[in-house]
């Protein structure tokens, strides 16, 4: 069974030097980084000078024939060179957007075999390269690709041989700094969706530099569980530049280093009211790595420009870079906003060869935009990419269990607030007439325990022309959230043969936290369970009451109902002038009663059922109105 983006919350994940076997090649030695260095070749550094890269060799994937391909798959599936950009399956990250796409890219897909976990049907698949690559000129030397993948429980990772394949070393990944995959059973350096496309650099010196028999293997296992896949094109190796920066990880709400005294996450936050502004600033951060072999003295800048064309000007402590260290980089000072609009963030790092003035080096230049508001709060980029499903039908996983979901996503508070309602899209594909409800929940410090329940709204039913669109579903009341304290906000779906919807997800997480709550255990854990997810749901706190007191003074004047508690017979009378549809729920949310009626008063019968509490709902304008009926 495939997790579509999770892992389970609890989960703790050992990060260690990893060793990957090679399906159908017993004479290769794999070796770390770290035992790389017993193997060093005599090599000279070269003198500073801002002369571009050399390109040594490159390889667009138009051919298989500069490839080796070889798997130890069952059944047999080995890599393809894929020419179609579409043919990515996962929609957020098609269509494959490197360089030369459409004339070629290494290709596997796991998904697209439909097989289950653990059923002996592995695939395992390695790419080699069919001729050997002269590095002896070049001392230092860095390989980079474009890919493009989706992570479950699958290992992806490059080889590089100095000797003809007779050893093969795993360059530095972020998961394992001494060496290994880039993604393994267990691990992954992204949030799960990689980037379209990720461009990925290591340094090879180690392995490669001064070599005349240098050679370069791709692999991909996915450890006999039905997982993703992984694309790959435009590959090089290139002389590592004398100067060289790139800056990365770039955040604005102190993520890295700023959560450490202003408490919370740090999450970056798109939409920002001016209350949580005010209290905790705008702090920029980002990781700057030193990418050429000179040493750089680096100092990172950031550039805001507000709604009305001012601007203001932050800059780091300069830190000195030797060759490959990268080091987190905090502007100064923070940035606190005057009034609502848009603002507009630049971020770059400059390096300055040893702090001498020589060469000046400077990275690419990374936008962001955030926007300030009065009531809304919100994380995601405003652009619809995909969605989650709140409900999944019958059928849908190996045991034919269906189940109900609740996406969210977690705010801290750095002032105290009230929350009045919800703003969230719903996916396009998303079926009027499902219900669906806001929930509110707080977050307890300590990370091993579930989210605390607090609020649930009345449910709120899809109508015709809403899939697609933002959607706002009001609280019961008002609930206030306190100063230091983090919520997580969800938008939940029923169990349901037929009906469905999704909410829809825009942006990486990459500097936020978001949940998934199972709580009818589709996925199978022995028991409901929260699990993390590696985007960012379209879910937004609204503090403006009149999105509250509007359904009220609506929902007060509606309907009534009489006698209440009751025998078993009761009436419902409404003020409604058109056709609506009323129901009632058991305690387990089944529907035991259900009309679609234009009539004023309503008389319903529930002496067949047992005593207890039941909701009666009233679906109208497209909306949601409930009171509870006590039959004794």
């Amino acid at each position: 069974m495939k997790r579509i983006l999770l892992f389970v919350c609890v989960c703790v994940f050992a990060i260690a030097s990893h060793a990957q076997s090679v399906a159908n090649m017993p004479d290769q030695r794999i070796m770390t980084q770290e035992e790389a260095y017993l193997v060093i070749p005599n090599i000279v550094p070269p003198s500073v000078s801002s002369s571009a890269p050399a390109i040594i060799w490159s390889d667009d994937f138009s051919s298989a024939s500069t490839w080796m391909f070889e798997n130890a798959s069952i059944p047999a599936l080995d890599w393809s060179i894929e020419t179609d950009p579409m043919a990515i399956p996962v929609s957020a990250l098609a269509p494959m957007s490197s360089t030369t796409a459409s004339n070629g890219y290494l290709f596997i897909n796991s998904d697209g075999t439909g097989g289950g976990d653990n059923d002996g049907t592995p695939v395992i698949v390695t790419a080699t390269t069919a001729q050997m690559i002269d590095c002896s000129a070049y001392p230092y030397v860095q390989i980079t690709f474009s890919h493009n993948y989706r992570w479950w429980k699958d290992t992806r990772g490059v080889r590089i041989s100095g000797d003809g394949g007779l050893n093969w070393y795993e360059p530095q990944t972020i998961l394992y700094p001494t060496g290994g995959s880039i993604t393994d059973e267990n691990n992954y350096p992204n949030l799960q969706n990689s980037g379209n496309p990720e461009i990925t650099t290591y340094d090879i010196s180690l392995f490669a530099g001064g070599r005349d028999s240098v050679m370069v293997q791709f692999y991909y296992d996915d450890n006999d569980i039905w997982a993703w896949y992984w694309a790959v094109d435009d590959v090089s190796i290139a002389e590592i530049p004398d100067n060289g920066v790139a800056i990365q990880d770039e955040v604005y709400g102190g993520w890295w280093v700023n959560y450490l005294t202003a408490g919370g996450l740090g999450q970056d936050y798109t939409q920002y009211p001016m209350s949580q502004a005010t209290a905790n600033p705008y702090a920029f951060e980002a990781v700057i790595k030193n990418t050429g072999v000179a040493t750089q003295a680096v100092t990172m800048y950031a550039d805001v420009t507000g709604p009305t064309g001012m601007t203001s000007s932050h800059t780091s402590n300069t830190i000195s870079l030797a060759v490959t260290e990268q080091d987190t980089f905090v502007a100064s000072p923070m940035f606190t906003p005057t009034m609502n609009g848009v603002y507009t963030i630049d971020m770059w790092g400059v390096g300055d060869s040893a702090g001498q003035g020589a060469v000046i080096t400077n990275t690419d230049i990374t936008t962001k935009t955030t926007e300030v508001t009065d009531y809304t709060y919100g994380k995601d980029q405003g652009v619809y990419d995909y969605a989650w499903r709140l409900s999944r039908t019958t059928g849908n996983n190996p045991a034919g269990i269906p189940g109900g979901f609740e996406v969210g996503a977690d705010y801290d508070m750095y002032a105290n607030e009230n929350l009045y309602s919800i703003d969230v899209f719903i996916a396009d594909w998303s079926v009027p007439g499902t219900d669906i409800y806001a929930s509110l929940y707080e977050i307890d410090a300590d990370p091993n325990l579930d989210p605390f329940p607090l609020a649930t709204s009345d449910n709120y039913s899809i109508s015709v022309g809403e899939p697609g669109t933002w959607i706002n579903i009001p609280f019961v009341s008002p609930q206030a959230l306190l100063q230091g304290t983090r919520y997580c906000i969800t938008i939940g779906g029923y169990q349901h043969p037929l009906d469905s919807a999704g909410c829809g997800v825009s942006g990486l997480g990459t500097a936020s936290s978001d949940r998934l709550f199972d709580k009818d255990d589709h996925y199978q854990n022995g028991a409901p369970s929260w699990y993390t997810i590696g985007d960012v749901p379209m879910l937004r706190m609204n503090f403006n009451a009149d999105t509250w007191n509007s359904i009220e003074d609506i929902k007060s004047s509606l309907f009534t109902i009489y006698p209440n508690p009751t025998n078993g017979i009761f009436t419902v009378d409404t003020d409604v002038n058109t056709t609506y549809r009323l129901e009632v729920r058991n305690i387990l949310g089944e529907i035991v009663y259900k009309t679609t009626t234009s009539r004023l008063s309503n008389n319903i019968n529930l002496s067949k059922f047992g005593k207890g509490v039941y909701t009666v709902e009233l679906h109208n304008n497209n909306k949601t109105y409930t009171e509870k009926v006590v039959f004794e």
